[in-house]
């Protein structure tokens, strides 16, 4: 989303933009209307909790050399593309984009998230240290790519990515340029938030809930969700939207008797319920981490990863949301951790003020601006 996000500024500037995408991701680009190249098959990729740590040491390695295959692929028909279409410049979500480019001699720009906390640095570090085949290959992309658009802020912390990975950070530190949020609908061109209210609960005279588990993590879900449903039904004072992602079908959920504040969903468009919504409950993905800070709307985290601890740590340190264990979680824990936020102003504070922080960055038209500033200086070179 980060990358159509900037691609979405570049195309409003007038430039033409191109996807090279496949899978999932092409209903997604063509909804939005980008025009797009579509990638060849690539071989079936199932990677299982704790399968990279080694213990099954055979399917391990199976593993690693079909990584390696799809990348050889995607890399290949990168560069096909590119060199086909007379590329000015590759905007890149993946790692291979950077090396691309380089190889067929025009610039390119890698966009990534921040990483927001010394767990998620300590797990990246430790895998993927820069004399492993894996932070070579990163260190390569890195170091190939002309500009580093780092969505985030470095006030949120863990913005010593690139010092922890490699010793010549330095040189690399100065591709880097924080954006803030990039969401790819502005939540200010969105309708307003008693509007929105309406549209999807019928009223706006309750305090909205909002509860996404982003794409459908296994780690949090069925379980999880009809501990969700036991809290609404507790609470009919608030009203409540549930995304259940790509793990849980709602269906699945129809025998737990849903209240009637709450309607169950498998997908929404999140960016409008994020801002239609007085809390946002999540399990700590770095996206809806952006779109909470991007709408200025607290919430209550409960992360099943190091990666999600840090992300939820972010609204704590802020004083824009409550981080809860998820071993421990009861309805009653949910429900007091959600009045506390709705009771309290300080949170929608601190949360706004992430907001104004995160505005400061320049969000997608500054990254665009980069990008053209990279292009042209290039082509000044030449």
């Amino acid at each position: 989303m980060r990358v159509m996000a900037v691609a979405g500024e570049l195309r409003r500037r007038g430039h033409e933009v191109k996807f090279l995408a496949g899978g999932r991701l092409l209903p997604v680009l063509r909804k939005h209307h980008f025009d797009c190249i579509e990638l060849p098959p690539l071989p079936e990729l199932n990677i299982s909790a704790g399968l990279m740590s080694g213990a099954d040491e055979k399917r391990r390695e199976e593993t690693v050399a079909a990584i390696r295959e799809i990348v050889r692929r995607v890399a290949e028909a990168e560069i096909k593309t590119a060199d086909r279409e007379k590329a000015d410049v590759l905007l890149c979500g993946n790692l291979s984009g950077p090396v691309s480019a380089q190889t067929l001699g025009i610039p390119a720009a890698l966009v990534f998230l921040q990483p927001h906390g010394s767990k998620t640095l300590e797990l990246f570090t430790r895998r993927l240290s820069a004399h492993s085949e894996g932070g070579q290959y990163i260190l390569r992309a890195l170091e190939a790519a002309g500009l580093l658009l780092m969505e985030g802020m470095p006030e949120l912390g863990g913005d010593a990515l690139i010092p922890a990975f490699v010793a010549e950070g330095a040189a690399l530190e100065k591709k880097v340029h924080f954006t803030g949020p990039l969401p790819l609908e502005k939540p200010e061109n969105l309708p307003g938030r008693d509007e929105l209210k309406k549209r999807y609960t019928g009223r706006a005279d309750k305090p909205l809930v909002y509860v996404t588990i982003g794409g459908g993590s296994p780690l949090i879900g069925e379980e999880f969700l009809r501990l969700v449903l036991d809290m609404f039904r507790e609470q009919p004072g608030m009203s409540g939207v549930v995304s259940t992602g790509l793990a849980v079908n709602p269906d699945r959920l129809a025998g737990c008797n849903p209240p009637e504040n709450v309607s169950l969903h498998q997908f929404v468009p999140g960016m409008e319920l994020i801002k239609a919504g007085d809390v946002v409950i999540f399990h700590g993905g770095s996206s809806t981490l952006m779109n909470c800070i991007a709408c200025g709307r607290p919430a209550v985290v409960v992360p099943s990863m190091a990666e999600q601890e840090d992300n939820g740590m972010v609204l704590e340190r802020h004083g824009a949301g409550i981080m809860l264990d998820k071993k421990s979680l009861t309805p009653a824990r949910l429900a007091e951790a959600v009045k506390k936020i709705l009771d309290h102003d300080s949170y929608r504070s601190g949360a706004l003020k992430l907001q104004e922080l995160g505005r400061r960055y320049g969000g997608a038209e500054k990254a665009a601006d980069l990008v053209e500033k990279l292009v042209s200086g290039r082509a000044r070179e030449e």
